[in-house]
């Protein structure tokens, strides 16, 4: 997901309205988008608000269980811990698999990951954004068998071989450097270690990205999870607009309602017509280090 619009800040888009119409300030968005060296100066900002209970923010899978208000985001982590399971089933072990979920936002994806599977995980979450890292501390604690960690996704803090399993969902597409990213999960994953990703493509970028996995060391087969996704922002729809219009900040509800909408792909916004059109794939994997 994209939070430009929101993480600009009210005071830095009313003074590029002012001085230079909505044109300047689409121009700045851009160059802000396009521009990863920003990146975590934005996401900081971004986790910086408050968001209220909401600590999940990835498309989602539908169908999910339960009735929770992130059912549909949770439920996209225990898709990728079913596919685990079967790469790696849990039996009685001497010791927890380690585990790494690169880019945890919030938390609220590796909390419900790891609620799934009690006992099973010794837990780091990783952000580059100072402000969800303290947010995670303070509403889960850290302990013996959880801890979180402010980190580049570029540059992970850890040595070689750290890890059993390494955790990434709908991020990837933010941090510039695909192919370095890949080889530093290679590297903290031990041999055999198993990379949980999902993230969505462009066609053209699908088969690219495939190529740099395979690069990177990595024996993945995906799974199209498209229709799921579709689906879940159809659904998911009404929650995602009474959060626009509960919680982001005045000036982006008054000037970015388009731009939020399609960041959030709700129904009848251009992300959510790729999804539903196939122009966009959503793909999942637990590929295997070699």
């Amino acid at each position: 997901m994209n939070s430009l619009p929101i993480a600009l800040g009210a005071a830095a888009a009313a003074a590029l309205l002012a001085f230079g119409g909505r044109a300047a300030l689409r121009r700045t968005l851009r160059r802000a988008r396009d521009d990863h060296r920003k990146r975590p100066a934005l996401w900081n900002r971004f986790y910086a608000l408050d968001w209220g209970e909401t600590t999940t923010n990835n498309y989602g899978f539908a169908p999910a269980e339960g009735q929770h208000p992130q059912r549909f985001q949770h439920q996209m982590y225990r898709e990728l811990l079913r596919l685990l399971k079967e790469k790696r089933p849990f039996g009685p072990q001497a010791e927890p698999l380690k585990l790494l979920e690169v880019s945890c936002g919030r938390g609220g994806g590796l909390n419900a990951f790891i609620a799934a599977a009690p006992g099973i995980f010794d837990a780091t979450g990783l952000d580059v954004a100072t402000s969800a890292i303290a947010f995670c501390r303070s509403t889960y604690g850290e302990n013996d068998r959880l801890r979180f960690v402010e980190g580049s996704a570029l540059d992970l803090p850890f040595p070689d071989g750290s890890f059993d399993v390494l955790l990434n969902v709908e991020a990837s597409n933010d941090y510039g450097d695909r192919p370095r990213f890949f080889a530093e999960v290679a590297r903290v994953l031990k041999p055999g270690g198993v990379f949980l990703y999902t993230d969505s493509f462009r066609a053209a970028q699908a088969e690219q990205m495939k190529r740099e996995l395979a690069a990177a060391g990595f024996e993945a087969d995906f799974t199209d999870i498209t229709a799921n996704v579709a689906e879940v922002c159809r659904l998911d729809s009404p929650r995602r607009r009474e959060l626009i219009d509960r919680q982001a900040p005045l000036v982006g509800r008054l000037m970015f309602r388009r731009q939020l909408e399609n960041y959030a792909a709700v129904e009848g916004s251009g992300k959510y017509r790729q999804f539903a059109e196939r122009r966009r794939a959503y793909l999942m994997t637990a590929a295997v280090k070699r």
